[in-house]
């Protein structure tokens, strides 16, 4: 059994007394009580663990107390109402600062605030700087204050920390039932399991077609599967528009996977919204934190990571993973200290020249960016672009990565080096109604031809005829740029758009030409591609060739041009100058 200072502090966690308390509606009880009474100090206090707040007072400056200052807490402990005529003739209150301070106060009146079961959570208090009596008419008003006032406390909680969709306790609720839960059994160890039941795309599909009357109604039904399922065993919280948390004492984690695996079992069965069958989709985040070490904040970002691998897996649930979460927090420091990358100039591009495949002369060089972080060293674009695509971050750093690649564009030009300049767009890039206007402008300022260069675009769902992105790719294309597609063969394959897209160039991806020389099916496919490429009228340029054999069998097959470290590795513009004029000297 808990004891009634666990159970006062369960409760005022539920009433919300822990958080911050608008102080309207109980600032105007202790003003009527300095004036019913005649005295000037009334406030409302709630008892804590090892402090008193005065959420509502009228006459004081103090917020808190220490509990051992608190005459309330001897308030509490009766059932009636606790009169002292005198403070400095009481054997405990004589000393207490507020007696012996500035306020220099006499006479205490307060009654117990006291919840529905019974449990005494703060008191209702009087106090006036002079000894006097008090009647029992009252006493019988300050218990109606009293009253007002825990009312008041009670109707906050449940209109003010209650999901309006599903009646459930809401996140701030979760963390003031987390923190109580702390206090009361610290260094506990317990499992929190964070459950998603509409995918973005589902919930929005839905009330598109439902309205969102249905959509409510589903996720109302859905907590209250999840309540009944849960009953006697976890509180269940409605903390986002379709999320729902718990916290669990179970003995292990294979446990806690059953108990998992059962309520995606319920979960997930169909029900009705307006006259429509439909089945939630369920996915989890679990992990295990140590009450008192771990706050409510942390238990709820530690259960997203899970959810986050769980949908981007596609799996039921996933668990917390330090690996994980170590990946997201450097991805999200990357993404932050992008701006000021670009503003110390950490950023660096390199180039990587495309050879004629017949004469093996460069003809072509891919613009690629490298970042030398200054605490984390080199870092990837392979890390970092994907990050930069999934913020606001990476139009910065493609206007950024024009600039400089059209000024060595026109520096090469003065010194002779003619070539095609390939600069890699994003589907963030794309989206942009004046990508390709922008960048039309952008070459011709600087004295350039838009056949001088090329725009890669990566093979993916966004290429379609039909997409904002198809719209810029035929303004580009008709402007003269070149356009490339990257990565062809790498896994998503829609025909379609080659024939409706003014493409100019497939660079078939290295995960085709690695087992070119090992697999005889591989160079099917590799011939296949160059065979279909070159029948549309477009150029074959196989990227990530790595070996002398793999050159020699692509140019047997009539590949147009080659790309890799087998003929050249991305290097500064210096580098690619003198590499440049030696071939040039050479030929």
């Amino acid at each position: 059994m808990p004891s009634p200072e666990q159970e006062r502090l369960s409760i005022l966690a539920g009433l919300n007394a822990l958080g911050d308390v608008s102080g309207a509606a109980l600032d105007s009880l202790t003003e009527l009580a300095t004036h019913a009474f005649n005295v000037p100090v009334a406030f409302v206090s709630l008892l804590e663990v090892d402090r008193q707040r005065l959420v509502s007072r009228k006459g004081l400056d103090v917020t808190q107390t220490h509990i051992r200052d608190s005459i309330c807490a001897s308030a509490i402990g009766i059932a009636e109402t606790l009169v002292i005529d005198d403070l400095r003739a009481h054997p405990r209150h004589a000393s207490n600062p507020l007696v012996t301070g500035d306020a220099q106060l006499r006479f205490y009146a307060g009654t117990p605030l006291v919840a529905r079961n019974g449990v005494a959570i703060g008191a209702f208090c009087i106090m006036d700087d002079a000894p006097r009596q008090f009647s029992e008419a009252q006493r019988r008003q300050l218990q109606t204050l009293a009253n007002a006032a825990m009312n008041e406390l009670e109707l906050r909680a449940l209109t003010g920390r209650r999901d309006p969709v599903s009646g459930l306790p809401d996140r701030h609720q979760f963390a003031l039932d987390f923190d109580a839960h702390a206090a009361r059994e610290p260094d506990t160890f317990v499992h929190a399991v964070l459950i998603d039941v509409f995918d973005a795309t589902t919930a929005t599909e839905a009330g598109q077609v439902l309205g969102m009357a249905p959509l409510e109604t589903l996720i109302r039904r859905i907590g209250v599967r999840l309540r009944v399922a849960l009953d006697g065993m976890a509180e269940v919280y409605h903390v986002g528009v379709a999320r729902f948390a718990f916290v669990v004492e179970l003995s292990s984690s294979k446990a806690v996977e059953d108990l998992v695996a059962e309520l995606q079992d319920r979960l997930t069965r169909p029900m009705m919204a307006a006259q429509v069958p439909m089945s939630p989709s369920f996915h989890a985040g679990i992990c295990g934190v140590t009450l008192g070490q771990h706050t409510a904040d942390e238990a709820i970002r530690r259960m997203l990571v899970g959810l986050n691998a769980a949908i981007n897996s596609r799996s039921p649930f996933r668990w917390y993973s330090e690996t994980r979460d170590a990946r997201t927090r450097r991805g999200y420091r990357l993404a932050t200290d992008a701006r000021e990358a670009l503003q110390e100039k950490q950023f660096h591009l390199v180039y990587q020249p495309r050879f004629r495949a017949s004469d093996l002369e460069p003809v072509a060089a891919e613009v690629l960016i490298r970042w030398n972080h200054p605490q984390l060293g080199a870092v990837s674009p392979a890390e970092f672009i994907p990050v930069f695509e999934r913020t606001a971050v990476m139009q910065g750093i493609t206007r950024w990565v024009i600039d400089q690649a059209l000024d060595q564009c026109v520096a090469w030009r003065a010194a002779g080096i003619t070539l095609t300049l390939s600069i890699n767009y994003s589907a963030r890039d794309m989206g942009e109604e004046d990508a390709a206007l922008r960048l039309i402008r952008a070459i011709e300022q600087k004295g350039l031809s838009c056949a001088d260069i090329e725009v890669e675009i990566t093979e993916s769902q966004w290429l379609r005829v039909d997409s904002p992105a198809g719209q810029q790719l035929r303004q580009m294309a008709a402007a003269g740029l070149r356009i490339a597609v990257d990565d062809f063969g790498s896994g998503y394959s829609n025909f379609g758009y080659l024939t409706e897209l003014p493409i100019s160039t497939l660079k078939l991806d290295k995960t085709v030409i690695d087992r070119l020389c090992l697999d005889p099916r591989a160079a099917l496919k590799v011939e296949a591609i160059i065979g279909l490429a070159q029948r549309l009228g477009y150029a074959a340029v196989a990227e990530g060739v790595e070996s002398a054999e793999q050159v020699a069998r692509l140019q047997a097959l009539g590949c147009d041009e080659i790309q890799g470290f087998a003929l050249a590795r991305p290097m500064t513009a210096e580098a690619f100058s003198e590499r440049f004029r030696a071939a040039s000297a050479q030929a």
